[in-house]
């Protein structure tokens, strides 16, 4: 009886164990893929000399019927949530900025897949007093669906930049103010607050700005510099991997804000190579595969338990990206028919 008790105690902590620890994870969503003609995003060299990275669905895949078989691709092979890249643009109507958020609320099977938003605040999307009442009002209205993202019980807001912010409304000290007053708004309209979170640069990089500035929460949008290697062009992903993991490491040495480990799957962005701009300089990862995706989710995962002290009680983690294309991270079943990245995400789940 004795030896029976103490194996059902066991199994019990084993149970409790695995639900502490088991990953919340979730993938970046980038809504620049509206139409099949040429676009900024869409480039001809992206067409023409990368076509292994078009979706079966084609390129063109913010409409309805696309988005309702992206969420049941995604919860087929484990993830638990969406990160919708977000944008505002006074001069534009929300939904029109942000289709397959739209498409997303409107689809029958959203129950299975779950979101949040992330504020891309860049230019020339930033947002200030001005655009303030506009934007909570809305996010306001987005956490109220019973599927949103919660950390703490919270929803869940992540800032692309913490700088922007900080142009925008003067100082520090006021985007604490109009933060703690929008907590203060979400309670007044039934939720019972927001957990903000800041994309950081890796390691120690705003650090303490995010602090001072009221963020609850500490990630990133991608790592890709973590494993460049000096006047070196063409980089083993491997090199990436081990410099996230460095990344990681940082967060718990420099703050006590928890944090939401963000996995870079990959950085390619040769396809948005054109002229001067960024992408034709920046060296690029190869041997993105399916191993890799396994390799670098399971990174994830085992550095999340080891550190509980140091994430989110969710456990979340999220990865970059579901379908940055034109960046070289992605993991949508390819139009060849491949399904490899996706396979080494389930993987990796499992």
């Amino acid at each position: 009886m004795k030896q029976f008790i103490v194996l059902c105690v066991l199994s019990v902590l084993t149970v409790n164990c695995f639900a502490q620890t088991r990953p919340f994870v979730g993938a970046y969503y980038f809504d620049g893929w509206a139409t099949s003609g040429y676009n900024s995003h869409l480039t001809k060299k992206l067409v023409n000399n990368f076509n292994n990275r078009k979706p079966v669905w084609g390129w063109a895949t913010s409409n309805q019927s696309v988005i309702n078989a992206q969420i049941d691709a995604a919860a087929d092979a484990g993830l638990s949530f969406f990160s919708f890249c977000w944008y505002y643009n006074a001069h534009k109507n929300i939904d029109s900025t942000n289709r397959a958020l739209m498409f997303y609320n409107c689809s029958p099977l959203k129950s299975r897949l779950k979101f949040c938003l992330l504020v891309a605040n860049h230019m020339p999307y930033e947002i200030g007093p001005a655009e303030w009442p506009a934007v909570t009002n809305e996010w306001l209205k987005q956490f109220k669906a019973g599927n949103y993202v919660v950390v703490d019980g919270k929803p869940l807001l992540i800032f692309f930049s913490v700088q922007s912010l900080i142009k925008k409304f003067g100082s520090e000290a006021n985007v604490k103010a109009v933060f703690d007053a929008f907590k203060q708004q979400a309670k007044h309209a039934g939720i019972t607050g927001i957990t903000i979170a800041a994309c950081l640069g890796a390691g120690r990089t705003e650090v303490s700005a995010a602090a001072n500035c009221g963020f609850d929460v500490l990630t990133g949008y991608n790592y890709s510099p973590v494993g460049f290697i000096k006047n070196q062009t063409s980089i083993p992903i491997d090199n990436l991997q081990k410099g996230e993991i460095n990344a990681w490491n940082q967060f718990p040495k420099v703050t006590n804000l928890p944090c939401i480990p963000l996995v870079t799957l990959n950085w390619d962005p040769r396809p948005w190579a054109e002229g001067n701009n960024y992408y034709t300089t920046t060296p690029y990862y190869t041997g993105y595969s399916k191993q890799s995706v396994y390799t670098s989710v399971s990174n994830a995962i085992a550095w999340s338990r080891s550190h509980q002290a140091d994430v989110t009680r969710e456990n979340i983690i999220i990865l970059y990206a579901w379908n940055e294309y034109g960046e070289g991270a992605w993991l949508t079943p390819g139009a060849n028919g491949h399904t490899e990245l996706l396979d080494g995400l389930k993987s990796a789940l499992k």
